[in-house]
């Protein structure tokens, strides 16, 4: 009897919480389950909540929600146990996508954030509390406060590296009184015009000849003496070992009409040898100092090794990248405290070298 009366009185509940909104702290419930409490800031779930509602596994232990309030008035979720340890939250655990703004986030996205008027932002951190991140993932993503390149930043292949090198950034331009041409004001890569001959913050990047900007030009990166076999990388790494990093001779990558890899902003490109040549003849000294007192402001950043990677003449001589191929090699200007001429014998296309960007 005991057991039909609770059957019928399960159905009885059943029927009216069917046909009515059910609440727990208020008499007029909104929606088919309601629950009402006081705003109040998040805390560990455990034997106490500030929460409004808890979903849990035992009485300490399971997921918060709540609602915070003056100014913000947010909604937050909080899982944990005993008030002390903090539990992963995890959305759509089994697949499909999570959408933020829309409701059908798109099938290729595990997370879609929608928005006309608003941006997404990363974790901000100096590069300190970077670096102090344990054991992180290839392909984790900061935005660095502090760091010689500010911005985003990103860990592949044992090593951070700015995701910003290469792109437009935030360099000037400069206009050569002598050529008319117009130049970016800095080498790709550098965080400041240099300052002199030897400013580290202005040396920027080394890239190999025809390479894309895939993250092997920063000085940090690591090697790999396994040839690319395809001109666009994507691995972040300095191939070594070979004269050419590219298992197949191939020269369109920096020069022609096509220049798939060129790594200069949208409108600039690597000045060609005679270019080169054309802004060299115009300095007051056919040296590191009359590179330095040009328009340009050309440091000496050195080279990096084809061999093994290592950095040599970093500070004494200034390498910089042309378009212009030579058999297998490619030309290059260099300089350093006596002297300055486009090399010969030419650079082979894996050592790496400074590059600046010239108008098209």
């Amino acid at each position: 009897m005991k057991q039909q009366f609770f059957i019928a009185c399960m159905l009885f509940f059943s029927v009216i919480a069917y046909a009515q909104n059910v609440g727990v702290g208020t008499s007029t419930p909104p929606s088919k389950f309601t629950t009402v409490g006081t705003y109040s800031n998040p805390t560990i779930p455990g034997a106490t909540s500030t929460g409004i509602l808890r979903i849990g596994i035992g009485e300490n232990e399971g997921v918060d929600f709540g609602k915070s309030g003056y100014p913000s008035y947010a909604a937050w979720i909080q899982s944990g146990f005993n008030g002390v340890s903090t539990d992963i939250l995890s959305l759509q655990p089994l697949g499909g996508s999570v959408g933020v703004g829309v409701l059908a986030p798109h099938a290729s996205a595990e997370l879609d954030v929608t928005s006309t008027t608003k941006g997404f932002l990363p974790p901000r951190m100096t590069k300190s509390q970077r670096d102090a991140i344990a054991s992180p993932a290839d392909g984790l993503m900061i935005s660095c406060t502090d760091c010689s390149v500010k911005g985003l930043h990103q860990y592949i292949n044992g090593a951070w590296q700015a995701m910003t090198s290469g792109n437009t950034g935030n360099y000037g331009t400069v206009v050569s009184p002598a050529t008319g041409k117009i130049w970016l004001d800095r080498n790709l890569g550098a965080s400041q015009v240099a300052t002199s001959s030897t400013d580290a913050a202005g040396y920027g990047d080394l890239y190999q000849w025809g390479r894309n900007a895939d993250g092997h030009q920063i000085r940090t990166s690591g090697t790999t003496s396994s040839q690319a076999s395809n001109y666009f990388t994507n691995n972040g790494l300095f191939i070594t070992g070979n004269f050419n990093w590219l298992s197949v001779v191939e020269t369109h990558m920096w020069s022609g009409t096509a220049a798939e890899n060129n790594p200069c902003p949208s409108g600039y490109r690597i000045p060609t040898a005679a270019e080169w040549e054309q802004e060299r003849l115009t300095w007051s000294s056919n040296n590191a100092a009359g590179a330095f007192a040009s328009s340009l402001k050309l440091p000496m950043g050195g080279f990096r090794s084809y061999d093994v990677g290592v950095f040599y003449e970093v500070g004494t001589n200034g390498i910089y990248w042309s378009s212009t191929v030579h058999g297998f090699q490619s030309r290059y200007l260099v300089f350093d405290f006596s002297t300055a001429n486009m090399g010969l014998p030419p650079l082979v296309r894996a050592d790496g070298a400074s590059v600046r960007c010239i108008k098209d």
